[in-house]
């Protein structure tokens, strides 16, 4: 800028100097020092000659612009680091000469009153979460009169966490607009036709809990909503170049700090005020905030099996042991879900993107092992429950391996309360039916009279009552027809026991 004043100076100099003023008389016509036109009459000036303090450091800028596409903002902080000692002008003048131009459409700008209207839009983006490059969607939420931003990153930006994100933006802006314009993102709409759109349901009952109406736009028309179109170019070029993140939790403390002690309290090119002093305006026109909150959560009931978990999609994820055959409810929010247990929050797991695999917390894991004491103490215990007990813990090992000790301790506690000679039958059966499992242990003890059952004395197919004692033994069970063709097969014929 400059620089282009002077080049302007320079050329009206040499315009009245062209036509006949003297020295003295073309300096007083320009309004400069009888020395600036001296010195521009006898050739280049002696500041021309002096090298550009930014000089140096041109090709780093140029690395930086173009590679890493960073800001000014960043590229002077990283300057200062190396040495440099000019001002920030010069940079920004170097930068945009030498930033390619992009072609934009023309537009109507417009401004809305205090109140009215916010815009809403997600953005991907990848970036390090613990070391990995990572792909999450940021959240941007900005009220139209004071620039206000709300800033929230998603690893899956579905229905439910966008929803929340809305939820979490409104408290901290303590109100809600009139209306908010959005793109037609799958989250909003699911259906578009030329004379109307249908609304995700989620989505739509969170406008009805929180009285704002939603404004899809035209597809393509993003000028419609430049106001949270440019806070992702301030977030690209000011927030994310150069930073770390241990996950996603820090990724979004970082942002609600940089929120704070940046973006909100800058001077916003527009407006030429700050967007935290323009909200304490704007708050008074916006919407009171309903008295209850909005749950934009995902919530079912699941059982906690007896491997101490609970099923969510096809993985397990644990739960402590003391909750066992408990009935829980779980939420499932921002890629992580919840467990409750008689209206207490009992746990969190991050979910993952695998299948079929079981997660368990360390602390539920050490209080597993804690309540099952040591395998061979169990296994001391458990031999004494007759001469069948050795083959039944050898084959509990072989199918349930570390649990092991868990369907023992089970056992003898189920022997205390009805009896060791049940349960020395009971053990006979399962060993007999390789059914190597509490659950199948119990339904015959509870199935079971006090006459002892007849072991059938040819291989035959499988008596009603055994069979209605394995029908309900859990998913770890095998089916009774497995067994019915197991007595089938020739010259191996069970050990009656005898």
């Amino acid at each position: 800028m400059r620089r282009r004043r002077h080049e302007e100076r320079d050329a009206d100099i040499r315009h009245w100097l062209s036509q006949g003023y003297g020295i003295k008389a073309a300096a007083r016509k320009v309004g400069v020092d009888v020395k600036t036109v001296k010195r521009l009459v006898r050739g280049r000036s002696k500041r021309e000659l002096r090298p550009s303090k930014l000089a140096p450091f041109e090709p780093y800028i140029r690395e930086q612009v173009f590679t890493h596409g960073l800001s000014c903002v960043l590229i002077l902080r990283e300057l200062r680091e190396l040495g440099y000692t000019g001002g920030s002008t010069i940079l920004k003048d170097f930068v945009k000469k030498i930033r390619p131009k992009k072609r934009r459409r023309a537009h109507l700008r417009f401004e809305t009153d205090p109140g009215e209207q916010g815009q809403v839009d997600l953005s991907p983006y990848v970036v390090p979460l613990g070391g990995q490059p990572t792909d999450v969607t940021a959240f941007s939420f900005v009220l139209g009169f004071s620039r206000w931003q709300a800033l929230r990153f998603f690893l899956h930006a579905e229905a439910h966490a966008v929803c929340h994100a809305h939820v979490l933006a409104f408290e901290e802006a303590d109100g809600v607009p009139e209306e908010i314009l959005y793109d037609r993102m799958k989250q909003v709409v699911l259906e578009s036709y030329r004379y109307k759109v249908v609304m995700h349901p989620l989505f739509d009952a969170m406008c009805k809990h929180y009285g704002f109406r939603a404004v899809p736009l035209a597809p393509g028309y993003k000028e419609g909503k430049g106001k949270v179109e440019n806070p992702f170019r301030y977030v690209e070029g000011n927030f994310l170049p150069k930073r770390t993140f241990r996950d996603i939790d820090d990724l979004n403390r970082q942002a609600a700090a940089w929120l704070r002690d940046v973006a909100r309290v800058r001077i916003h090119e527009t407006t030429r005020e700050r967007p935290i002093d323009r909200l304490e305006v704007e708050r008074p026109a916006l919407r009171r905030l309903p008295a209850t909150r909005f749950d934009a959560a995902r919530v079912l009931e699941r059982l906690v099996g007896e491997d101490f978990a609970i099923r969510w999609e096809t993985n397990r994820y644990s739960v402590s042991p003391a909750f066992v055959g408990e009935t829980a409810v779980v939420r499932e929010l921002e890629g992580a879900i919840e467990v409750f247990v008689k209206g207490r929050a009992v746990t969190r797991h991050v979910l993952r993107d695998t299948r079929f695999q079981r997660y368990v917390h360390p602390e539920h894991e050490a209080e597993f092992r804690e309540q099952s004491t040591s395998r061979h103490v169990l296994e001391a215990q458990f031999l004494r429950l007759g001469p069948a007990a050795r083959d039944f813990v050898d084959g509990l090992i072989v199918e349930h391996r570390g649990a092991a000790g868990y369907h023992m301790s089970r056992i003898l506690a189920l022997a205390d309360s009805v009896g060791v000679p049940r349960i020395a039958e009971a053990l006979r059966h399962a060993v007999r039916y390789r059914a190597f499992d509490f659950n199948a242990v119990d339904r015959i003890v509870r199935g079971k009279t006090d006459q002892p059952v007849a072991v059938p004395p040819a291989p035959g197919p499988i008596p009603s009552h055994i069979t209605e004692y394995l029908r309900g033994a859990g998913v770890h069970q095998r089916p009774p027809r497995s067994y019915e063709q197991l007595l089938l097969r020739p010259n191996k014929e069970p050990d009656d026991g005898k």
